[in-house]
C-alpha cells in the first residue's frame, strides 16, 4: 500500500519548464534513476535521491529497491502533466483550505472545487479567489506540472534547498505538499487512472 506522495510543483502561472530539460536536471543531480518499463513518465529513484530529500523521524522506511519476491511497493518518481490549464490535486488528508486574506476556512471546499472556473468568495471577508489561490496548508496544490514521489507519508520528508534550487533553475518558484489517495481536479479522478 502506498503511504502517500510528496508532490513538487511550480507555484505561479508562468511558462512551464521544458520537461526534457527538467528530467535531465533531475537525472544529472541523481534524483531520478532509470525509467520504469511500460510506465510513461515514471522513474526509479536516483543515486543521490536520499541527499536531495530529507527524511524526518527516527526510523523512516522507504523502499528504494526490492527483490522480485518481496512484493513491496517501490518509491518512484512520476511526472504528472504538463496540463494545458492548472489542475488541483487533493487527497484524503486534505483539510479545508483557508482564505488568503482573513484565513477563514472553506469547510465546503469539496463542493466548491467541483466547478473549476467558479470564483470562490470568502463568507468572512468577501475576498474573491480562484480555488488554486487558496491556502491549502501543504495538503493540496494547483499547477500544470507535478513531480510525485510515492511511498512518502505526509510530513515525513522535505525537499532539500539543493533540490529546490535545481527545480528553480529557470527562474520559477517551486513548492511542495503531501497527499494520500490523490484526486486530480477538475473531475476528481485518481491520477493513477489517467
Amino acid at each position: 500500500m502506498n503511504a502517500g506522495y510528496l508532490m513538487l510543483y511550480p507555484t505561479a502561472d508562468q511558462p512551464l519548464p521544458v520537461v526534457s530539460r527538467l528530467l535531465t536536471r533531475l537525472t544529472d543531480t541523481g534524483v531520478t534513476g532509470a525509467p520504469l518499463p511500460g510506465m510513461p513518465q515514471r522513474y526509479l529513484t536516483g543515486s543521490h535521491f536520499l541527499q536531495r530529500i530529507t527524511f524526518l523521524g527516527c526510523s523512516p522506511s522507504l523502499p528504494l529497491a526490492t527483490t522480485d519476491d518481496s512484493g513491496e511497493a517501490l518509491c518512484t518518481i512520476r511526472l504528472l502533466g504538463p496540463y494545458p490549464a492548472a489542475h488541483l490535486i487533493t487527497g484524503q488528508n486534505s483539510r479545508p483550505p483557508r482564505c488568503q486574506g482573513c484565513r477563514h476556512p472553506f469547510h465546503d471546499w469539496r463542493d466548491q472545487i467541483a466547478e473549476p472556473d467558479r470564483e470562490i468568495r470568502c463568507p468572512e471577508c468577501a475576498r474573491a479567489s480562484r480555488w488554486q489561490d487558496l491556502n491549502w496548508r501543504q495538503m493540496a496544490g494547483a499547477a500544470r506540472l507535478f513531480i510525485a514521489i510515492s511511498q512518502v507519508f505526509p510530513g515525513e520528508a522535505v525537499p532539500t534547498a539543493g533540490l529546490m534550487q535545481t527545480l528553480q533553475q529557470e527562474g520559477k518558484a517551486w513548492d511542495y505538499f503531501y497527499v494520500q489517495r490523490p484526486l486530480l481536479w477538475p473531475g476528481g479522478q485518481n491520477p493513477d487512472q489517467l
